[in-house]
């Protein structure tokens, strides 16, 4: 009987076979043991290997916060929430400092690199078992940039600040005696010098960096051993009687209250003398108001949408004449004899005013609101219903100023303009994602790299003549010195246009409305209104901004708020407001 040929296979498995037994061990159970050992890392290896790559790495934390597994999204947020924590404290030695949010200084977080931090689980790493528990990654260290014009400018501030006239050595009452307080040396800060420690430092993510500035000392020009000469003037000074009369009523200050109203200065000679101060005595004289005057009453003017309505007024009020007084006082103060007496006069007092503001539920009211918070509280409003009455408001809203985030707008404006063109396509590769990628981390964690790489590849004059072309104001630029900026009428004029279809449609129209749904950043209108939100947010330095569209329960509207100076909470009680006067 003929023996079949063997074939490939056959003669691999017999290869195979023979390698096995002649390189492995001849008893089962240790065969047994070292297959256990491969499986085991091969199942951490591939686990490794399955290890989402855009996700917080197992042991990856921000000072006090866990990131395990949380996803780019959550990432972006704690890190701009530790970011608006973190502060920077200059100090010169022990005898004064100055303590400030970082990003009063101009700074921004690089978000994305930090997220590259906290994630980051190259290949080679992977295929080595057990490298997965060893992943300890803790941000603590702000990867930040800077503005360079505003960190110079906080940098001539903060030296400004830094910097104090020395002051000379004064006379005060410590324990029923006449004492000197030293001397303090002045301080001279180079502002230069500021914004180079600051521009080095190592910033502590959530926390406050403190920096030692160097400065230059001015000693004082009197100091206690000058006080020699004028020390007996001052225990004669010191020794003084004073009564005051008022009305039925007598005050007489004693040691320590007179010792409060003497000072330490030096003439153009540079003698050092004895004065008074007055302001210190007027503080005196008010406490005794508060025992023998007659308090004014209060006028009451109510207005309603801006226009006084009614008036109450209040009565009028009675006090010693505080400046007559004091003058009186710091004439006899310094010279003899020592027992003095001082008849007060009294003066009348206007009653102080309050303004009752009022708004009715009309668009009268709704005009004079946002014109009154506007000036009040530094914003710029824009409003613009889409039905009903179809009611309008704005006020400050074409100022133009630095637009934060909101700014991204426009770019993606240019962005879909590109991709109808069939110039750019959503699966195309940028930066260390795609299209696609870069466009959810710039509306929706609203990290600044993607939005960044696509205004270089669009140039700044572009984008301006882009938006400009389309009916926007040049209050809306790219190439302003600063930063890139807005105005309040310019965005509620974008969310009218994404929201009818006329300036964004289609499926472009779609995923932008999706992002501005879904961000995490919705302290502002949408805690302050009743209705559904799609908003972008803004918030650069001390500017911080919303628009939206809200589609609220009796009616639908846009609307802008841009401030300086303010919070998301003040925002979010600004909507309440307008929506109590929209839709009561």
């Amino acid at each position: 009987m003929a023996v079949a040929p063997k074939t490939k296979i056959d003669i691999f498995k017999t290869h195979l076979r023979t390698n096995y037994y002649l390189y492995m061990p001849l008893r089962k159970r240790y065969r047994i043991l070292i297959w256990i050992a491969f499986l085991f890392f091969s199942a951490i290896i591939a686990g490794q290997l399955a290890y989402p790559r855009d996700h917080g790495l197992p042991m990856a934390s921000l000072p006090g916060r866990s990131l395990a597994l949380s996803t780019h999204d959550e990432m972006a947020k704690a890190i701009v929430d530790q970011f608006d924590a973190s502060k920077l404290k200059l100090t010169i030695g022990s005898d004064k400092s100055v303590e400030t949010s970082l990003k009063s200084a101009g700074a921004e977080p690089d978000t994305e690199e930090m997220i590259k931090q906290l994630s980051n689980y190259p290949l080679w790493q992977r295929l080595i078992p057990g490298t997965i528990l060893k992943s300890s990654v803790e941000v603590k260290k702000a990867d930040i940039y800077y503005s360079t014009e505003r960190l110079k400018k906080f940098a001539d501030d903060q030296s400004k600040q830094l910097s104090f006239a020395s002051q000379n050595a004064k006379l005060a009452i410590k324990n029923a005696k006449l004492e000197s307080a030293e001397a303090m040396s002045g301080s001279t800060v180079n502002k230069d010098r500021v914004l180079e420690l600051i521009s080095q430092a190592e910033i502590l993510l959530g926390q406050t960096t403190v920096i030692e500035v160097p400065s230059k000392r001015t000693p004082a020009q009197v100091t206690s051993k000058d006080l020699a000469q004028v020390y007996t003037q001052a225990e004669a000074a010191l020794a003084h009687k004073i009564t005051i009369k008022a009305d039925t009523h007598e005050f007489s200050p004693d040691k320590t209250e007179l010792a409060s109203w003497i000072l330490l200065t030096t003439d153009d000679t540079g003698k050092v003398v004895l004065s008074v101060d007055g302001n210190k005595i007027k503080a005196y004289i008010n406490e005794l108001n508060k025992k023998v005057g007659t308090p004014a009453g209060q006028t009451n003017i109510t207005i309603v949408n801006g226009r006084e309505t009614g008036r109450s007024t209040g009565m009028l009020g009675r006090a010693i004449n505080t400046d007559v007084v004091a003058e009186q006082l710091s004439k006899v103060l310094l010279v003899p004899p020592p027992t003095v007496s001082v008849a007060a006069s009294f003066v009348d007092v206007q009653p102080g005013v309050i303004f009752n503001s009022k708004y009715t539920t009309t668009e009268e009211g709704l005009r004079a609101y946002v014109n009154d918070i506007a000036w009040s509280k530094n914003m710029r409003i824009s409003i613009q219903q889409l039905d009903g009455g179809r009611w309008s408001a704005g006020e400050r809203d074409t100022e133009s100023i630095p637009s934060g985030s909101t700014y991204k707008l426009f770019v993606a404006l240019v962005l879909f303009d590109r991709i109808d063109k069939g110039e750019i396509h959503w699966e195309d590769p940028m930066l260390d994602t795609t299209v696609a990628g870069c466009f959810e981390r710039m509306t929706v964690a609203s990290t600044n790299p993607c939005a960044e790489k696509w205004i270089a590849m669009f140039g700044r004059q572009y984008i301006d003549d882009f938006v400009h072309a389309r009916g926007f104001s040049a209050g809306t630029t790219f190439t302003a010195n600063d930063a890139n900026r807005s105005t309040a009428a310019d965005l509620t004029k974008y969310m009218i246009g994404l929201n009818d279809g006329t300036l964004v449609s289609g499926a472009n129209r779609d995923r932008l409305l999706s992002s501005l749904g879904r961000h995490p950043y919705r302290y502002g209108i949408p805690t302050g209104s009743q209705g559904q939100v799609h908003d972008k947010v803004g918030f650069l330095w001390d500017y911080v901004h919303d628009t939206a569209i809200v589609n609220h329960p009796k009616g639908n509207y846009i609307m802008t708020i841009m401030t300086k100076g303010q919070s998301y909470a003040a925002i979010a009680n600004t909507t309440r407001e307008i929506e109590r006067i929209m839709y009561p």
